[in-house]
């Protein structure tokens, strides 16, 4: 890596990266996904809703306001309104056609929301740990969930993620040691989705029945947080220290590539990875008002709003 990022950027450019990189073999088979891979190879295209979503909160983050309903909301319906991004669900785009912040809180009924368990909220999770303070990433990341999916799997999912990039920014914990570290929180509060994220975070190989269950034959579906967790957990423990090998197995998992490659990478690039040859992809993500060097400048006042406590960790 030639150039000096700050945390927030390094982690920002992964998930852009991820994102880009994983848009093009998003919903194919894993069959499919390691066909065209083999025969087009690794470049990033544009990103989509998954570092639309992520930013918002990195805005919301770095200006120092509130992680609130409100503010969250007000936030999501700006980032799409400036520039529309691919990716979104039918339901999602109804929600951002609000128009307003209080309209989009009140657009998906409570009984619906109650049963959602996509991994929508758990893709913009990542920047939520910076927090210093542990309990704030738990309830910013809980409340962050709750406005648009309330199953328990999803609120789950997104904590664990919110957690995972807080263990990688402010410790330094190693990969492997990753989901051990949280489990007891994450067991805490939703004690069904533990024995599915022990076996996924215990497999040496990727043994795509137990990954993936029912799903083994395609990927990782959208529908599913929990088995997106357990997914980001093996790839993480497995591959965490190779930002290009964790690329291109988050790609040929098959299913929601972008996701998943958007979260796994954000993660692993927040520390570490510095003579990783990924960061020759960098250069290839889309500028513009919203591109490259945006996400870098977001990146860097989300560094520069926890600088304090960043200093302390190092």
């Amino acid at each position: 890596m030639n150039e000096y990022y700050s945390p927030g950027a390094r982690m920002l450019l992964g998930i852009t990266l991820g994102d880009a990189c994983g848009a093009p073999f998003e919903n194919l088979s894993f069959q499919d996904a390691t066909k065209k891979l083999s025969l087009v190879g690794i470049s990033p295209g544009l990103y989509t809703d998954d570092t639309q979503q992520a930013l918002a909160i990195a805005e919301i983050m770095a200006s120092g306001e509130e992680i609130s309903p409100l503010i969250l909301a007000k936030s999501f319906l700006n980032a799409y309104a400036r520039d529309p991004r691919s990716g979104y669900s039918r339901q999602t785009l109804q929600m951002l056609s609000s128009p307003d912040p209080e309209s989009f809180l009140c657009s998906i009924p409570n009984h619906e929301r109650s049963e959602r368990k996509t991994d929508g909220a758990a893709m913009r999770a990542p920047p939520l740990g910076f927090f210093p303070d542990r309990k704030t990433v738990i309830k910013s990341a809980m409340l962050s969930a709750s406005i648009t999916h309330g199953h328990p799997d999803a609120i789950a999912a997104t904590v664990a993620i919110a957690l995972i990039a807080h263990e990688r920014i402010y410790h330094d914990t190693p990969f492997p040691e990753l989901w051990n570290v949280i489990r007891e929180e994450i067991r805490e509060m939703n004690p069904d989705v533990i024995s599915w994220c022990d076996r996924c975070a215990g497999l040496v190989i990727p043994d795509r029945e137990i990954l993936l269950g029912e799903y083994a034959p395609y990927g990782v579906p959208y529908t599913e947080s929990r088995i997106f967790l357990g997914v980001v957990i093996f790839l993480l423990t497995r591959f965490g220290d190779d930002p290009c090998t964790l690329l291109k197995e988050a790609i040929q998992v098959g299913g929601d590539t972008d996701t998943v490659a958007a979260v796994v990478l954000g993660i692993a690039l927040v520390r570490g990875g510095e003579d990783s040859r990924i960061w020759d992809l960098v250069a290839g993500i889309e500028d513009g008002p919203y591109g490259r060097e945006y996400v870098i400048s977001i990146g860097n006042s989300l560094s520069d709003r926890f600088s304090e406590s960043l200093k302390i960790f190092q």
